[in-house]
């Protein structure tokens, strides 16, 4: 037991849930230039949702440090929060666990994936088990009068099959084929009619003169069912500490489902 337990923690580490949202926040403070346009317009976007539709209670999924949520507004307004996530950051409980009207849960909303990784021993995990897994998983079903998926959609994929990529467990057509499974049952799983969905879509890598150098995709579900659809740029990384030689910039599209 205690082997297993010291193998599931050590897997947890590995998998970088914790020290993700760390290092977004800490991004966060060495771009903020550049990032605080992209909150704001994701900011502006939930406001204008929340404005359209009405709702009494509003579930965040993907809340993080809630860099991109307007809580002191939404709170003025007398509305309820419910903020769902793998793991919340203690300085976000320490500051609104007391408040009656913010609900946090815990959830792994990859329907299982991270949790099945964290404890699976790494020479039992294959391709056709974790496709399996994913087809089966049952999505969480936020209970809310509307549903923001928050900048959440490509991590979904991208913190678990990087972990796979690195230990050698997927090819790049395995890793595609999963982030399409996982990404699309997210999109599936958005109450229709009552849910905005942010998120990043398109990386892109530039040089010092400004000039693009190469693309990668990051989303690969169908977002054909979006409406009012709205498309900006993220300046995500100017001191090239995400891709070296490199300033990366991404492709953001949001819009009601």
């Amino acid at each position: 037991m205690l082997l297993g337990n010291l193998r599931v923690a050590r897997r947890v580490r590995e998998l970088g849930i914790v020290s993700g949202q760390n290092g977004i926040y800490n991004r966060y403070l060495r771009e903020k230039d550049g990032w605080d346009k992209h909150l704001a317009n994701t900011k502006m976007l939930i406001l204008d949702a929340v404005k359209q539709n009405q709702p009494r209670n509003i579930c965040f999924l993907g809340s993080g440090y809630l860099l991109d949520v307007p809580v002191d507004e939404l709170l003025a307004n007398g509305f309820r929060l419910t903020f769902v996530d793998i793991s919340h950051p203690t300085p976000i409980l320490k500051k609104y666990s007391r408040n009656s009207s913010i609900n946090f849960i815990t959830e792994d909303l990859t329907g299982g994936l991270l949790h099945n990784l964290s404890s699976e021993r790494l020479r039992d995990i294959i391709f056709f088990k974790l496709a399996n897994l994913i087809e089966r998983a049952e999505p969480f079903t936020p209970d809310a009068d509307f549903v923001v998926s928050l900048n959440l959609l490509s991590q979904l994929s991208d913190i678990p099959l990087e972990f796979l990529r690195r230990k050698g467990k997927l090819t790049d057509w395995q890793s595609i084929e999963l982030a399409l499974v996982i990404q699309q049952k997210h999109i599936n799983s958005l109450p229709k009619g009552k849910s905005l969905l942010v998120s990043d879509v398109m990386e892109e890598y530039y040089n010092d003169k400004g000039e693009l150098m190469a693309t990668r995709p990051t989303v690969f579900a169908d977002l054909s069912g979006l409406n009012q659809v709205k498309e900006w740029v993220w300046e995500f990384d100017t001191g090239k500490t995400y891709l070296e030689d490199a300033v990366t910039k991404l492709r953001v599209v949001a819009g009601l489902l």
